[in-house]
Formats: C-alpha cells, sequence, structure tokens
C-alpha cells in the first residue's frame, strides 16, 4: 500500500514537473496572440476613424463593433482587419452548416435589404478550429446577431421617425 502512495507521488510529481510548464506557456502565447491581433484590431479602428466599444476573440478571430459609427471590423487569423459598414445591412443570421451530424461551420450573414449577402463572418470552421470551441461559438454568433439585429432595428425606427417628421 506505501509503495502505491510513493508511485502515485512520483507520477503526480513528474506531471506537474514535466506536462505543467507546456500547458502555461500554451496559454501564455495564446494571450500574447490576442493582444497581438488586438492592437492590429485597434490599429485598423483608428485608421477608419471608428472607436470600439466592444470586441471578443474566438478560434484566432476577432471581432470589433463600433456602436455609434454602427461597424464592424474583423479579422481572421492574422489577416488584415475587415470593415463592414452596417447602414447597407437589412437583415443578419447565424448559420450553422453540417456535414452529417457534425458541425461543418458557424457563421453571421450580413445581408442587404434586398436579401444579398454581404459578408459572412466565421465563428467556427471545421477542420480549422478545436472542436471544444463549438459551443462558445455558437454562444457568442447568437450574441453578436443579436446586437447587429438590434442596430438594424434602431436605424430603422430612426428612418420611420425621420420619414413621418
Amino acid at each position: 500500500m506505501k509503495q502505491i502512495i510513493e508511485n502515485s507521488l512520483i507520477a503526480g510529481t513528474l506531471f506537474i514537473l514535466i506536462v505543467l510548464p507546456f500547458i502555461i506557456l500554451g496559454r501564455k502565447l495564446k494571450k500574447k496572440r490576442e493582444a497581438g491581433m488586438l492592437n492590429k484590431l485597434n490599429e485598423a479602428a483608428r485608421g477608419y476613424g471608428l472607436k470600439l466599444t466592444r470586441y471578443v476573440a474566438i478560434n484566432n478571430n476577432l471581432i470589433g463593433w463600433d456602436r455609434e459609427n454602427a461597424a464592424l471590423l474583423f479579422a481572421l487569423d492574422e489577416e488584415r482587419p475587415e470593415y463592414i459598414k452596417l447602414d447597407g445591412v437589412g437583415r443578419c443570421y447565424t448559420l450553422k452548416k453540417m456535414n452529417g451530424r457534425a458541425v461543418r461551420s458557424i457563421s453571421l450573414e450580413l445581408q442587404d435589404r434586398n436579401g444579398r449577402l454581404i459578408n459572412s463572418i466565421p465563428f467556427y470552421r471545421q477542420f480549422t478550429d478545436s472542436e471544444m470551441t463549438l459551443k462558445k461559438a455558437l454562444k457568442y454568433a447568437a450574441e453578436w446577431e443579436l446586437i447587429v439585429a438590434a442596430d438594424i432595428k434602431e436605424r430603422g425606427n430612426k428612418l420611420v421617425n425621420l420619414q413621418r417628421a
């Protein structure tokens, strides 16, 4: 019995000494990469004259929103951030594509008032993103859908009020 306890302590110590540093290093690298992407997104926002009021990082993607100017900025992986003016957006919805029983992708689809696709913002891509982040991707896609839909509704109400005046 005493030997089992000793072996367990040795195995636990070896685990802590060998595996834990890799876990810590991986998390630090992820935070550093996210900070670099956020800096890039903020630089792009300044270039467009925007002030991001909300942003989120998921699966090496970053999306930011400027409420005053009704605009979105999003960056995929290490690409240059893309600017989307929400004035032309008439509809927004979350699209979940399936590959059999597996989720192939989750994206936020932005359409103009005529139903044409303006842009598609991916939150999850099968084989590219970790399946562990699937629930988080669904949650964030739904949150951003509500944000954009509320902005569309708010702009629609302002337009109706201007027409009545």
